[in-house]
């Protein structure tokens, strides 16, 4: 079997399952010099969960990885089972890539995920863009989960029974998930179908390739549209002189909010249309906020996840320890140097801002802006505000590189 590797520009972790396809990736990658971590996920969904997760743990450090293993704490749910684990397997995979300071992670995704994920995506009839399927290199493909994390799926041209070949010809051993045979499961339904039509399955495929071609070709026009339109702000805002088609909107607005997952297209249509009337001053979708300005519009933070219904910010208030790396309402990225701050958004905070070395930034942003900027402080200390570099912090907004990774970076 040909072994595919990532390109890789730093240092990596591979998620490791213990399944026959990631048991092939970790001895594989064995000797790659920046494969250099294994993250195990223990769902403790079924008894004998914890002893599988630390004999994986043994043989990913015979092989000479560091190794950490999370155990999700779940009350055994019943319904979504799949959905929810996955949701907690790459929140925490993300978590502990940071913590790590890696921003690399390596999926053993093979051709025949790639052909269920599409099946699927045909079931709920996601469009043309869902069946471009999963690429190979994707940054904060879940966000926030994944924020500040380029996901790398290299053995996507892989076939699932060439990689249980190479297990034999390695003799290696893998844990069997009795899930796997679970009909119950959508995926499970959709493999076994896959399974008694190659057919099928090959057709998937070559739509998928000609898709993900048909995807790159829009994500250039799009490039090309945000290069002599827009404007990304380094504090998490973004201006624009022209009106965008449905499918930019969807992008800008998420990275302003620092959501991710879709917004619904009848919605985004209906905001294109109203940003071209005369009238229009300010509308809201999908927790971003979007202005009227002279010569355009600006979109930022939805006013009300700020301020409140009852004027008490809905934005989280939390404390960032010494050290830590954390994600603050999808839109900060922030490393701490030394001793942990507290993060709270800006509004209601004016003594607190004006003790700031950084109040003429603050002044400096739109007015739309200011108020869900974070601010940083420590006591009564203000040390900083928005996107910043301090000698206690660096925060970083997320939103120019979520659209740089769609877009090739040197038109945006």
């Amino acid at each position: 079997m040909t072994i595919p590797a990532p390109k890789l520009s730093g240092p990596a972790a591979i998620a490791f399952s213990g399944g026959g396809d990631s048991t092939a990736m970790i001895y594989a990658f064995r000797n790659h010099p920046k494969v250099t971590h294994a993250f195990i996920i223990d769902h403790a969904l079924r008894d004998g969960s914890a002893e599988e997760a630390a004999e994986t743990a043994l043989f990913a450090r015979s092989l000479g990885y560091e190794v950490q293993i999370d155990r999700w704490q779940n009350d055994g749910p019943k319904t979504g089972i799949q959905v929810k684990a996955r949701a907690y397997r790459y929140k925490a995979l993300g978590e502990m890539c940071r913590a790590a300071g890696l921003e690399n992670l390596i999926t053993a995704h093979t051709a025949d995920d790639q052909a269920e994920t599409l099946l699927m995506r045909l079931d709920r009839q996601t469009g043309w863009r869902g069946l471009a399927g999963m690429p190979d290199r994707s940054y904060g493909a879940l966000w926030p989960a994944l924020a500040d994390v380029t996901l790398h799926r290299p053995w996507l041209s892989v076939s699932r029974a060439d990689i249980r070949d190479y297990n034999r010809e390695q003799r290696l051993d893998f844990v069997d998930d009795p899930s796997n045979e679970n009909s119950d499961f959508t995926r499970i339904k959709v493999r076994q179908a896959l399974s008694a039509d190659n057919d099928l399955r090959k057709d998937l495929l070559q739509t998928q390739k000609h898709e993900r071609r048909r995807l790159l070709e829009e994500r250039a026009r799009h490039a090309a549209w945000l290069s002599q339109h827009a404007v990304i702000s380094d504090q998490n805002y973004v201006e624009i002189n022209a009106v965008p088609e449905p499918e930019v909107l969807l992008h800008i607005l998420r990275s302003v909010a620092g959501t991710g997952g879709p917004i619904d297209r009848a919605r985004r249509v209906n905001l294109a249309k109203r940003l071209t009337h005369r009238d229009f001053q300010a509308a809201t979708l999908a927790g971003a906020w979007v202005v009227k300005r002279p010569n355009g519009f600006l979109f930022t933070r939805d006013k009300v996840a700020v301020s409140g219904r009852d004027t008490h910010s809905a934005l989280g208030e939390r404390y960032v320890s010494q050290h830590e790396t954390a994600i603050w309402d999808g839109r900060f990225i922030i490393q701490m140097k030394s001793k942990g701050v507290w993060i709270e958004p800006a509004f209601g905070n004016g003594y607190n801002i004006r003790q700031s070395i950084e109040k003429d930034k603050f002044l400096g942003c739109p007015e739309q802006v200011r108020p869900s900027l974070p601010l940083f402080t420590m006591g009564s200390e203000a040390l900083g505000l928005g996107a910043c570099s301090t000698d206690k912090l660096i925060s970083r907004a997320t939103a120019a590189r979520r659209l740089q990774s769609l877009f090739p970076p040197q038109t945006v």
